[in-house]
């Protein structure tokens, strides 16, 4: 009987828990002339090899519409972001996918509360990196597990290292917060993108670790000791809540998708459950 009740528990455990597998990568979606590559041909190549990844965040995407990342990833629901500060036709010219984020999630995700935000601040129009160019904020969504809500962020701050390059950069960073505050305060949380500071800058280094203490966060490490290099820009976090938990299965650099981009894929393996 003692037995019985043990595996009663876990079947329990089992049937209330589910695995996500997050991908956040900056794909250089911009223009061959700015890539000096084939983007057409490269991140067809990149959506293809991410097929076994329940959720896909999407930085840099600027030349890839809803329709065409579709037609690469047949069984997702696609959201690629088109919210600019520019009006039609220069929006159409300069801007159209605003922030340059996408998100990818499977059919069989129930996602809500799809939103965007775009930064107030940015730093350089023709100089700094052209982030003014870019309308760069952040995408949140809701999906539903166990018919609880657990909140996911896709960001991508500014650039550069300029002094307006890093003051906007903890700014934006700065809003983000604030944002998850008042608005995701309660649910767990899955944050990633672009952050654009590096850990080995002691500066920026305390700037991410106040933003991590602040929201009572996890990091995903993406060391990669083999290889005797680091991520410096790209981060994937996460917070269990007081009703669900989020334990880190695995997670790091994605070495099938590594090379594909200048930047490196993270992708994490997460168990999520009542708790």
């Amino acid at each position: 009987m003692r037995n019985n009740f043990f595996l009663y528990i876990i079947f329990i455990q089992v049937i209330f828990s589910i695995e996500v597998n997050v991908l956040t990568y900056n794909i250089h979606g911009l223009p061959p002339i700015f890539t000096r590559d084939k983007p057409k041909e490269r991140i067809p190549d990149i959506l293809n090899r991410s097929k076994n990844f329940d959720i896909i965040l999407l930085q840099e995407n600027w030349i890839f519409s809803n329709e065409e990342i579709a037609e690469e990833l047949d069984g997702y629901e696609i959201i690629v972001s088109n919210k600019s500060k520019f009006k039609n036709p220069i929006k159409w010219l300069l801007n159209p996918n605003g922030s340059g984020l996408s998100v990818a999630t499977k059919d069989s995700i129930i996602v809500s509360n799809l939103y965007e935000h775009s930064f107030e601040s940015c730093s350089g129009w023709l100089f700094r990196m052209n982030d003014c160019i870019a309308t760069k904020g952040f995408q949140r969504m809701s999906i539903q597990i166990d018919g609880e809500r657990v909140d996911i962020y896709n960001t991508h701050l500014d650039a550069g290292e300029s002094e307006k390059d890093i003051r906007v950069r903890e700014e934006q960073l700065h809003s983000l917060k604030n944002y998850i505050e008042l608005n995701s305060l309660s649910y767990p949380l899955i944050i990633a993108g672009d952050i654009n500071f590096n850990l080995s800058d002691h500066s920026s280094k305390e700037i991410i670790n106040g933003f991590i203490s602040d929201l009572n966060l996890e990091m995903v490490d993406w060391s990669i000791d083999s290889l005797n290099q680091v991520v410096v820009d790209d981060y994937l976090f996460y917070r269990e809540s007081d009703t669900m938990g989020i334990l880190l299965i695995s997670g790091g650099v994605d070495q099938k998708l590594s090379g594909l981009s200048d930047h490196s894929p993270i992708g994490a393996i997460f168990d999520i459950r009542k708790k």
